[in-house]
């Protein structure tokens, strides 16, 4: 069995808070529920699903939505707002577990060794969903696994809303068959080597060996190993403050036209930045790393 046996008694609750900038401002503004939503500047930050349905997706420039879904609700959206609700959620995430790790819009909770104080945890993560749509008005979507990772596998199949649990003995049966860009790490640029190579499910990739992930991504290769066989080591703790703050992403096309790669990096500058005046941090210094991608070989250029 490829799954760590050392994760059999471990339970992490991965909660993940559904579209949420656009979530957010269809609670807000009742007129905009059932509509396509964008929230964003220059590219989307969040989108609805109604949206998503329609061919948009974060990251992609406003003109191509607006041309993929004439008629969208496009808002610049409110920081103060959003951070607001997010944390009244996280608050009752918090209720669950003391071992609460939180990002912008997800949270993962260590429930393990709680059944005695929760009961089911499965229900307990359904109750939880509950509270959250009653008490905030937000959808959430709740995955149960035996690591982080499993977790997040578990919440991002069943989305939006829903409620799953993948348990230790079931991993062999679920991972191995899933498409390859469902095991975190794989974004666009990997996802494209992935295809090069052939390697169309989680288990396809088991066929690399470490040194050959590695030799061809780095660390990220060696985490790739680790992850297609249902293997993460990192706990769920408070995160402490970073030593510095990134923010990226990867086209899904060639890009050359000056306005979507300025409009890119106006994105992930605000969230680097929203990040840090979160966290009561100002910046000493500010980089930009731009990877190229050569005849399947990669050139990286810092400026």
């Amino acid at each position: 069995m490829e799954a760590e046996l050392g994760d059999a008694g471990r339970v992490i609750l991965h909660v993940d808070l559904d579209a949420f900038f656009a979530s957010v401002e269809q609670l807000r503004y009742p007129h905009l529920r059932g509509k396509p939503v964008i929230v964003g500047n220059g590219v989307i930050a969040s989108c609805s699903y109604e949206a998503r349905r329609r061919g948009c997706y974060a990251g992609q420039s406003l003109s191509e939505a607006r041309r993929m879904c004439p008629g969208v609700v496009v808002l610049d959206g409110c920081e103060s707002v959003y951070r607001a609700f997010a944390e009244r959620t996280f608050a009752l995430c918090a209720e669950l577990s003391p071992a609460t790790e939180t990002f912008l819009d997800e949270a993962f909770l260590d429930l393990t060794g709680t059944e005695r104080l929760h009961g089911d945890l499965l229900e307990r993560a359904g109750a939880l969903k509950r509270r959250v749509r009653q008490e905030v008005g937000l959808p959430v979507t709740a995955g149960l696994g035996p690591n982080r990772m499993l977790a997040k596998i578990a919440s991002k199949s069943v989305k939006p809303d829903g409620l799953r649990w993948i348990r230790a003995e079931e991993v062999e049966d679920v991972l191995p068959g899933l498409p390859i860009d469902r095991l975190p790490g794989v974004g666009h640029r990997i996802g494209r080597e992935m295809a090069k190579l052939h390697v169309r499910t989680i288990g396809d990739l088991r066929a690399f060996p470490a040194e050959a992930l590695e030799g061809m991504f780095g660390a990220a290769g060696r985490a790739l190993y680790e992850r297609c066989r249902g293997r993460d080591t990192r706990p769920v703790e408070a995160r402490e403050v970073p030593q510095s703050i990134s923010r990226e992403t990867a086209f899904h096309e060639p890009v050359s036209d000056p306005r979507v790669m300025e409009s890119m990096l106006y994105y992930l500058l605000e969230r680097a930045v929203r990040h840090a005046r979160g966290l009561g941090l100002s910046a000493r210094t500010l980089a930009v790393w731009i990877d190229y991608m050569e005849s399947g070989r990669e050139a990286a250029a810092r400026s």
